[in-house]
């Protein structure tokens, strides 16, 4: 639904205001977006009623930019809120975990959906959401952005046209650096319970996206999964000597990811760690509750992802997804009949696109199967997650350009399905050490 001079505004509801439905929808929503690559959709929009369960947080967004909307708790649910406010649009941007009930309210309701992913947690609740929108006059869309990169589409247009034949493997890796990598430890993230671990949490970003580009849904996958870095047995947590107990300012104090990326900036060990990059410093007490750490015993998810998996076309992928490194971004390698693509990726690990990011361009390398070499300058663009932010912000808000159509950059809620089953295929099949297959989990919502 687009507005014009003669038709009323679109209607949103945010479901969870977290950092991402601030910077990502509603910003933009109200004309407030600031930085490179801004986006005013105020004219087309308004905000009409946001459920969260931190109210001081709600209170202090709503006065910042003088919103004088109906605000809900979890408790009146999603229900009482497209009750009250008539949304047409449901933005679904809360904790992983409170996805499922969001969606399912919007589509009873028969109104349009958008969800940022990961969809849902597991493949139950995916079951209940695709069975739920067979029936509903709404739809959902899932806000995959990582196919909205330049580097992406650029890399989807050389696919297309050819350049490497036809597509026969994938090698991709994907690292996030010692504080971006950590920083799901402090928080909900980092039990299985709130976001299915980091294979369906993060996970989906890389699997959504080898889906789109080689143009086929997986099929099975094999994984070993870890955790290495963090919880209580991490490779630095500080271990007491002798009799020494340690308090958790100490356990912060002699820890190397405190001391480079907090210390280094002058937080006490004595402050509980806030991780984020939240610029307008809005509270968010509801979600440190307690003095978490990166070493709590309540830790139950991996930080160490191999899988190869298989899709449907024939191509195959091996993957692996590292949340302790040196530096944050991939390197991907696609082989094909007649030669391979190849390029590496430094990403700046702050999602808002605030802070200036590290490298100005990538460059994609072409190698024909039979000598010759190519390298194509990428710049990279302005905006949050490297300009995808912008580009999938135009898409939802207003109407898929024509360069989306003819890519399929939308996501539908199959392709979040494909992404939420391929990542629970992964810690599944790295918990029991069997292959799992997309069909076992998504049943006959998976299509063949």
């Amino acid at each position: 639904m687009q507005s014009t001079s003669s038709h009323p505004k679109t209607r949103y509801a945010i479901c969870g205001l977290s950092a991402r439905a601030v910077y990502h929808f509603a910003l933009p929503l109200l004309g407030k977006s600031t930085g490179v690559g801004a986006q005013d959709f105020s004219a087309q929009s308004e905000i009409v009623g946001i459920l969260d369960l931190d109210p001081q947080r709600v209170s202090q967004f709503c006065e910042k930019f003088d919103l004088r909307i109906p605000c809900f708790s979890p408790e009146q649910g999603a229900e009482a809120l497209i009750a009250e406010t008539r949304p047409d649009v449901l933005l679904v941007a809360g904790p992983d975990h409170s996805h499922c009930d969001h969606i399912l309210a919007g589509l009873r309701a028969g109104i349009r959906v958008i969800s940022e992913k990961p969809v849902v947690i597991d493949c139950d609740q995916m079951r209940q959401v695709l069975d739920a929108e067979k029936i509903s006059k709404g739809s959902l869309q899932v806000a995959h952005n990582y196919r909205y990169a330049d580097t992406s589409r650029r890399i989807k247009r050389l696919l297309l046209e050819g350049r490497i034949g036809r597509i026969t493997n994938v090698e991709f890796v994907y690292n996030l650096d010692t504080r971006h990598g950590a920083s799901y430890f402090y928080r909900w993230n980092r039990e299985r319970a709130n976001s299915g671990g980091l294979s369906i949490h993060k996970c989906v970003h890389h699997v959504d996206l080898i889906n789109w580009l080689v143009g086929s849904a997986p099929e099975s996958v094999f994984a070993y999964g870890a955790l290495n870095y963090y919880g209580s047995k991490g490779a630095h947590r500080p271990l007491p000597v002798g009799r020494e107990v340690l308090t958790p300012a100490q356990t912060r104090e002699r820890c190397p990811y405190f001391q480079q990326h907090y210390a280094a900036q002058g937080v006490s060990p004595e402050k509980l760690v806030t991780p984020g990059w939240d610029h307008l410093n809005l509270p968010y007490a509801a979600q440190y509750t307690k003095d978490r750490y990166i070493y709590d015993d309540e830790i139950d998810i991996e930080d160490t992802y191999s899988a190869v998996l298989r899709y449907q076309n024939g191509v195959s992928m091996s993957y692996s997804c590292n949340f302790s490194t040196p530096w944050e971004g991939y390197t991907l390698g696609i082989n094909g009949t007649e030669g391979r693509l190849e390029v590496s990726h430094h990403s700046n690990p702050d999602p808002t696109g605030l802070t200036p990011a590290p490298a100005e361009q990538d460059t994609i390398v072409i190698m024909p199967l039979f000598g010759g070499r190519e390298e194509i300058a990428v710049p990279l663009a302005e905006g949050g997650h490297g300009g995808a932010d912008p580009m999938i912000q135009r898409d939802l808000f207003l109407a898929p350009s024509l360069e989306s159509r003819e890519l399929s950059l939308a996501s539908s809620s199959y392709d979040g399905a494909l992404a939420v089953a391929a990542g629970e295929a992964i810690w599944r099949s790295a918990k029991e050490q069997r292959p799992y297959t997309l069909a076992e989990l998504l049943g006959p919502h998976y299509r063949d």
